[in-house]
């Protein structure tokens, strides 16, 4: 008898080399307590620190839901994702990440929200921000976000979101170009959009999100070019140019912005 198909696979890219593993620890056992437990938990960890390996080995152990994945060489998240996606069972995909924190309720509510709404094919939700382990803020998206809402950010958080199976394999799964690289979810969203399928967001917070103590973030001026070219590309795609083409270079901008003014502006926003 074959072995029963998850309901949710989670897929998690892992390339953890902190001091301790508190925060991989915190992001695992989140997912572990969620209040719907049919599930898969693939962890695909390329590059971790040996105390990250050992915890991990040691926690799936512990839980048969959690599957380790170790292809070798898969050091970008596109890769790492993309191990996980080619061996999920499940039919919806959910994405987590290795410093953010999911409430218990959040699986359910997802789920439950894809299910009474068959056009929307993935669902994401509000964040409460976290930065140096203390509470920043929140962030709040549109409800059924359109094309026009990537204008300036996207209206998505990442590892936030629950795609139903079928929308991902359609558009292939994450591009690993290195073109896209830092803006692989940006990538991935604006392709299905343009493929017809659309998201939403719950308007309750239902993850802490972890951001970087700088304004400008973990991205260097090559990455922010990465961003440019994949709007772009996307925009173009979707008819959106020329009129989005002041939003295409806007993270070349953002890049060149002093860290006093970019703070500034953020706040005000």
């Amino acid at each position: 008898m074959s072995e029963a198909r998850p309901l949710v696979s989670v897929l998690m890219g892992v390339y953890y080399r902190r001091p301790d593993v508190g925060l991989l620890a915190r992001s695992i056992y989140s997912i572990l307590e969620q209040d719907m437990g049919d599930f898969e938990l693939l962890i695909c960890d390329d590059g971790s620190s040996e105390m990250a390996v050992r915890f991990l080995d040691e926690s799936a152990e512990k839980d048969s839901r959690i599957r380790l994945i170790r292809p070798g060489g898969a050091f970008s998240l596109p890769a790492k994702l993309n191990r996980c996606l080619e061996q999920a069972r499940g039919l919806y995909i959910a994405r987590m990440d290795d410093d953010d924190y999911s409430y218990p309720e959040r699986f359910f509510r997802q789920l439950e929200y894809l299910q009474e709404n068959p056009q929307v094919s993935f669902v994401g939700c509000s964040v409460n921000l976290i930065r140096s382990g203390r509470a920043a803020g929140r962030w709040d998206f549109a409800e059924r976000p359109q094309v026009k809402d990537f204008y300036f950010k996207q209206p998505f958080i990442h590892p936030s979101l629950m795609f139903r199976q079928e929308c991902l394999m359609a558009v292939g799964g994450y591009s690993e170009e290195k073109s896209v690289l830092l803006c692989e979810d940006y990538d991935l969203l604006l392709r299905l959009y343009a493929a017809g399928y659309r998201g939403a967001n719950l308007q309750d917070a239902l993850l802490d999100y972890t951001v970087p103590d700088s304004a400008k973030g973990n991205r260097r001026m090559k990455h922010r070019w990465n961003e440019t070219v994949t709007r772009y590309r996307r925009f173009r795609e979707l008819g959106e140019l020329p009129r989005a083409f002041p939003y295409v270079v806007k993270p070349l901008a953002v890049g060149l912005l002093p860290e006093f003014i970019l703070i500034r502006l953020k706040r005000d926003l």
